[in-house]
C-alpha cells in the first residue's frame, strides 16, 4: 500500500469519527433543549390569581378559603391548613377620603386601622425605638413602609412585626397594602408567624402582598 492511499484511509476514518461525534453532539443539545422545553413550568404553581369584586390578588396555590371572619368589611379569607397563622385577607369598607393620603403618613393611617393587628396591638403612641405603648397586650414595630403608586393609584404598604404577651411563635409578620378607590378603602392583609417566615413563608406572603392591585 502507498503511503499516500494511507493518509487516505486515515483522513477518511477520522472524518467519520468526527462526523460521529459531531452526530451525537446534535443528538444531544436537541435532546437537552426539549427536554428544557418540557421541563420549564409555563406558568408558576405556587400562586393563583384571584380576581374579586375591583380588585385582584395572587394567592399561594396550597392555602384554602377560610369561613372565619376576623375584620369588618372582610370579602376573603385564605389560609395555609397546616398553619392558619399563615394567611391573607382583603377587606373593604366605605370611606369618605379621596386618596389614601388622606389618613396621614403610613403609620397615622395603621393607627386607624390598629384592629389589623390584633386586640390591643397598636396604641399610636411611638417610642424612640420605633415600638408602642408597653402596657399594650402585644407590641408592634413598624419594619418598613412605602408609598407606591400603582395605575395612578396611591397605595399604603407596611411591614409589620407583633408579638404577645405569651411569645407566640416568635411574633407575626404582617404586610399591609391599602389603597383608596370609588369611595372605598381595600386593605390586603397577609401573615405568617416568625418561625414559618423563615422557613419559606416568607416568599409567598410578600409575593402575596406586593401582588395587590385594585381596580
Amino acid at each position: 500500500m502507498q503511503p499516500t492511499e494511507k493518509l487516505e484511509r486515515k483522513n477518511t476514518r477520522a472524518n467519520k469519527v468526527s462526523d460521529f461525534h459531531t452526530h451525537l453532539k446534535t443528538l444531544s443539545i436537541h435532546y437537552l433543549g426539549t427536554a428544557n422545553v418540557f421541563g420549564k413550568p409555563k406558568t408558576n404553581t405556587d400562586f393563583l390569581p384571584y380576581n374579586g369584586d375591583g380588585f385582584k390578588l395572587l394567592i399561594p396555590s396550597k392555602w384554602n378559603p377560610s369561613k372565619e371572619v376576623e375584620y369588618p368589611g372582610q370579602v376573603l379569607r385564605y389560609e395555609d391548613n397546616f398553619d392558619t397563622t399563615s394567611n391573607v385577607a382583603v377587606m373593604v369598607t366605605p370611606t369618605d377620603k379621596k386618596s389614601i393620603t388622606d389618613y396621614g403618613s403610613p403609620e397615622e393611617f395603621l393607627s386607624k386601622v390598629d384592629y389589623l393587628l390584633g386586640k390591643q396591638a397598636y396604641s399610636g403612641k411611638t417610642d424612640a425605638e420605633g415600638g408602642f405603648d408597653p402596657d399594650a397586650v402585644a407590641t408592634a414595630n413598624i419594619l418598613e413602609t412605602s408609598t407606591p403608586v400603582v395605575g395612578g393609584k396611591q397605595y399604603y404598604f407596611l411591614s409589620v412585626l407583633t408579638r404577645t404577651a405569651d411569645g407566640d411563635e416568635g411574633g407575626k409578620h404582617q404586610l399591609i397594602t391599602a389603597t383608596v378607590s370609588d369611595g372605598k378603602l381595600y386593605i390586603c392583609k397577609a401573615q405568617a408567624g416568625d418561625k414559618r417566615w423563615f422557613k419559606g413563608a416568607r416568599k409567598f406572603v410578600e409575593s402575596t402582598a406586593n401582588s395587590f392591585n385594585v381596580a
